[in-house]
Order: C-alpha cells, then structure tokens, then sequence
C-alpha cells in the first residue's frame, strides 16, 4: 500500500482526495433526492427498490414530494447542507425540468454554498441542457457504460465551470483492464482547469431487484456480507492500489460498508437530533446510530385521546413526554418511564399492549424491533 493510498476504517480505499459531495455524502450532510426511476439505459445491476420503481412521485430522504414544501421540510429537518441529485436519470427528457427546478430552488432558499451533486448517464445531456442546470449544480457524476461513446458526453461537460467525476460499480466480471483503461482514458481528456476530476468505483451491491440478473451472469454473493457481490470489493482494492502509482486522478472506491454503517447511520443521526420527541432516547453510536428508542402503547378498546388524558391525570406522566400517534393508532412515551409504570397502566387498561420500540427517526418510521413488556 502506497502512502498516497488511504484506507479508512470503515473499510473504503481513496487516492489523493474525495470530492466535496463524497466528504458530505459520508457525514450524512447530503439530502437524498430522488427525482425519478425512469431511465433509459435499464442497467442489469440497477439496485433500485420496488417500492421506489413502483411509485410514480419522486423522493427526498425517505419523504415523498408531492410538493415544493415536501422537499424543504426534509431539507430543514436534517439541517441538510447539501443534495444529490439522483433516478432513474435525472437528466433525461422526463425528469430534467423537475430537476431543474429542485436544484434552482435548494440553492436559492440554502444559499450558494449549498453543495449539489448529480448522476447522469449523460445519453441525452446537450449543451443547452448543460447550460440551464449548471448554475444550479457544483458537480455532476456521470455513469459511464462504453467508454469511448459515453466519454464524449463527459467532454461537453468540461466546458462548463464543474467538478466532473465517474461514478460505477466495480462487476468482477469486467476484470481489470476495463477499469484501468476507464481511468486513463478519462484522465487523458481532461482539460488544464482547475475543477475537480475524480473517479469513484462503487462495491456492487445485490437487491431484491437485480439479483436474478446478477446470478444470471455468474455472480454471487459474498459470504461475509450477502448484500454485496463476491470478488467486487478486491477488485476495487486492486484498481485504486493500481491508481496511487500511476495516474494523479483520485480515484475512490466505496464499499457497501461506508453507505450501511456511516453514510446512512450519519444522515439518520443528524435527522434524529432535528425530529425527535421530548420523549424520544436516540442511540448515539454504532450499526443503529440515529435510531430512536420509544415506549409504545396501544389499545384495541380505548380511544386514543382517553388513553392520553387518562395516563396523564391518573398516573401523572407530564404531558410533554407522551404523545398520540394517530398515523400508527398509539401513544408514545420514554421507554424507561414506561417499563416502570408498566404495571400501573395495566391496571387501569387490561388489554393494553406495552413495548419498547427502535424506529428510524425518517418520514416513514421504520420500525426496527419491538420488545413487548412482560
């Protein structure tokens, strides 16, 4: 290992530097938006969800956006300080003036320090296009499938004052060559400017969605983490390695482990510290970082707000630490103060239902486990 070679604890590999996008990416600094599932390209290893193909609204975060208010609210509740842009194919015929309009609108309400990056195939991006978006844009990340075809795609966009990087996952299948010749290449056209240029190579991850095409095309998964595919995160080692000795161009590989153990557990955190009730305990470190833990009650037979004013008046539980959740039809109070009035409020509701719950703090609250009270 090269000391221009970095491995960080988390088990991800970079050259030189990360972009300012990846810096913010992986402190969970960067909205998530989705603005469409469509995409042209229909790549064999697309990971994307069916509930996120299945709808037809875009997303930020978690959070549908039916809305201009939709996408600020989530913007405001993780105190966001910058978004990426990402489908489908944000840039293609259907989504572009959507995209347009989101960038426009993150910049002028958060300032222009606010940082936007975006994916693109680039297979429909033209100059006119270019030319909109990119007062909107400090970076755009393009998916490159040919190399030759698609870098002429990435040449247009050198015309233009943003960092420019290529984004793709590491297929074992390709091998070597294809990705030592991706980084020449890409490396050879670039101008003498003084934007940022970046490769990331990203560990093939294995979804409800793709696994069939993956398996289909000799790929399997890795023993020791089923959701990434086997043979994907040594090969990245070998490129990046390969990279600290012979180009200048930083060069990252992001393993699944970076994305589910920092990137997500930072973003989750931040929301939670913005969102979460009075009564609401977040866990502060490790694989659920973020996570918020609760007391749950629910009754079959009592309306929720008697449920509320009687535990409040009866049991004197101040007012401010229990809170109706109409949504999910219960109250939630402090985990801690529930187990030990537990015996309490059974006495005066027998066929309460008590427990303590872990739930993302996230406009769809998740719940991750529930432990009911003996």
């Amino acid at each position: 290992m090269t000391d221009k070679l970095k491995k960080t604890p988390w088990g991800s590999f970079y050259t030189s530097s990360l972009s300012r996008g990846c810096q913010q990416c992986i402190g969970g600094e960067k909205l998530v938006v989705l603005v469409a599932t469509d995409c042209s390209s229909k790549c064999f290893y697309c990971p994307l969800s069916l509930e996120r193909m299945a709808s037809r609204d875009p997303f930020a975060n978690e959070r549908p956006i039916k809305n201009v208010e939709d996408l600020t609210l989530e913007a405001s509740n993780m105190e966001a300080r910058g978004a990426s842009m990402t489908g489908g194919d944000p840039l293609e015929q259907h989504s572009f003036s959507q995209t347009l309009e989101f960038c426009r609108i993150l910049k002028q309400l958060y300032s222009e320090s606010f940082h936007i990056h975006l994916y693109t195939r680039g297979k429909e991006l033209t100059f006119e296009k270019l030319s909109l978006m990119s007062p909107f844009i400090d970076e755009i990340r393009f998916h490159v499938v040919n190399i030759q075809k698609d870098l002429v795609q990435v040449q247009l966009a050198t015309q233009f004052d943003l960092d420019i990087g290529i984004e793709v996952p590491v297929i074992p299948t390709k091998g070597f060559n294809y990705y030592r010749d991706l980084i020449t290449y890409f490396e050879d056209i670039l101008p003498a400017k003084d934007q940022f240029y970046f490769i990331n190579l990203n560990e093939l991850e294995i979804s409800e969605t793709n696994y069939r095409n993956l398996i289909a095309r000799g790929l399997k998964s890795n023993e020791k983490n089923p959701s990434a595919v086997e043979g994907s995160y040594e090969l990245g080692e070998k490129i990046v390695n390969w990279a600290s000795n012979h180009v200048s161009l930083p060069v990252h590989f992001c393993s699944l482990a970076t994305k589910d153990r920092i990137q997500l557990p930072n973003r989750i955190y931040r929301i939670a510290k913005k969102t979460k009730l009075p009564s609401d305990v977040i866990i502060p470190d490790g694989s659920d970082k973020g996570l918020l833990l609760r007391g749950v009650i629910q009754s079959p037979s009592t309306d929720l707000d008697e449920l509320h004013r009687t535990l409040i008046d009866e049991l004197e539980i101040q007012e401010e630490i229990i809170h109706i959740d109409h949504s999910k039809n219960r109250l939630l109070t402090n985990a801690a103060i529930l187990d030990e009035l537990k015996d309490e409020i059974r006495v005066l509701f027998p066929d309460v239902i008590l427990g303590i719950a872990e739930e993302y703090p996230t406009y769809d609250n998740l719940q991750t486990t529930f432990i009911p009270l003996d």
